[in-house]
């Protein structure tokens, strides 16, 4: 072969091989393995939610379902009384909202479930008369504003597994044992109606979340045993 032919044959494969052109099929051959890594990569994040997840999700939307339908039977019209405690306490085991240890719980900690004859009267009514002769006889008591939070939870009971709710109906239970252990000279329809107010309390507080898995109600639960 001609020798200067040679040469620019020879000179074309060295500037080929300076620019990496002769090695273009090795370099690409290389790079994709790098390619599927970086695909894989870019996958490892995508994660699916957990069945346990979704099966806590859906435990507490059903609850929360049963809480409303109680409220709207129970608290909706505004006339719950003393009567209906039994019915009401009876439902929430019935519906899985207190367990059959809570609903033990509440009556060896002092619940007062209503006598034969028990009062008529709705308790949120009960609650508007008394405010009222407090105003006018003793309007720096700090019963009112106890009757104004149990007031507040009685209007709340279809968010009553809300811990904020829960805390005021304790709080508030809490105040009302206090009252009744101090021996308030009460008539004993008065009575029946200040105790039920504060077995309602008692119960509501049952029913928040927190307080259920916790038991945080213990030490105000003893205060009804006195």
């Amino acid at each position: 072969m001609n020798p200067l032919l040679n040469a620019l044959n020879l000179n074309r494969s060295s500037v080929a091989d300076a620019y990496g052109l002769n090695s273009k099929k090795t370099d690409t051959s290389k790079t994709e393995p790098s390619t599927d890594a970086n695909s894989s990569t870019k996958d490892t994040p995508k994660t699916e939610a957990k069945p346990s997840d979704e099966i806590a999700l859906s435990s507490r939307a059903l609850r929360a379902q049963k809480i409303q339908a109680m409220s709207k039977d129970f608290f909706a019209d505004g006339q719950f009384s003393v009567s209906d405690i039994p019915a009401l306490v009876s439902r929430l085991q019935k519906d899985g909202i207190l367990s059959d240890a809570q609903v033990e719980r509440l009556s060896q900690n002092g619940i007062n479930l209503p006598s034969q004859k028990p009062s008529k009267q709705s308790l949120q009514d009960f609650i508007d008369d008394e405010l009222k002769s407090l105003a006018e006889k003793s309007p720096n008591s700090p019963m009112i504003n106890t009757l104004v939070d149990a007031k507040n939870v009685l209007s709340n009971m279809d968010d009553a597994q809300s811990p904020v709710l829960a805390q005021k109906a304790t709080k508030v239970f809490g105040q009302l044992a206090d009252y009744l252990n101090s021996n308030p000279t009460l008539s004993d329809s008065q009575k029946q109606l200040w105790q039920g107010l504060k077995s309602t309390m008692q119960v509501a507080s049952s029913m928040g979340m927190q307080q259920s898995a916790s038991g945080q109600l213990s030490s105000y639960l003893a205060l009804a045993k006195r």
